[in-house]
């Protein structure tokens, strides 16, 4: 079901790693003549009242227009991405890997309402029962529990999401492909996308 209106959660687009694997920074990577934060941007403008990208190399993405916000706690993975958007944000965070630009809109929908309805800490989801972190939402009330975490250079997301009020959504019906899953770590992964596109 589809929520009216544009939806009452902060989207971060998480683009601060250093992409060591690839050797390439990972959200300017092109695709079909459009770079995959575009295509990522493109779609999640339409859907959220508040958009950050969260980089510690805020030069790369001046020319977007969004706001940009570095890591509190620089280079500690998706976690430390999350909290800096948190600590920013109005409302809790729907974060997304900017190398994860396929991402469904209708499973971007559904993971909204289940949290909504039931008022989680997180709620994130599985695809033939693996846990993905990330694309996920994650509410403001743990912020002090994240940087805790952070502090202590505890970066599991896998336990924080189990240590914590977490709805874990299994989304095979509504990507039957697992489409929104594909990321890009390696030069392999660039390719096998170039040629899915």
């Amino acid at each position: 079901m589809r929520l009216s209106s544009k939806l009452p959660l902060t989207s971060a687009i998480l683009a601060g790693g250093k992409s060591t694997r690839i050797k390439k920074t990972k959200c300017l990577i092109t695709i079909n003549n459009e770079k995959i934060i575009e295509i990522l941007l493109k779609k999640l403008k339409n859907i959220f009242h508040e958009i950050f990208i969260i980089t510690n190399f805020p030069e790369l993405y001046f020319n977007y227009g969004y706001p940009l916000i570095g890591d509190i706690y620089p280079f500690k993975g998706p976690m430390a991405g999350i909290h800096a958007a948190m600590k920013n944000s109005k409302y809790d965070v729907f974060a997304f890997a900017c190398d994860m630009p396929f991402i469904e809109e209708t499973l971007i929908f559904e993971l909204a309402e289940k949290h909504f309805l039931k008022n989680t800490d997180i709620t994130v989801s599985s695809f033939k029962d693996k846990l993905y972190p990330l694309p996920g939402i994650y509410s403001k009330h743990i912020f002090s529990y994240i940087e805790n975490l952070l502090s202590e250079d505890k970066l599991s997301m896998r336990k924080l999401i189990h240590d914590v009020k977490s709805q874990i959504i299994e989304v095979a019906k509504l990507d039957k492909e697992g489409v929104s899953f594909i990321n890009i770590n390696t030069q392999e992964d660039l390719e096998n996308l170039k040629r899915r596109n």
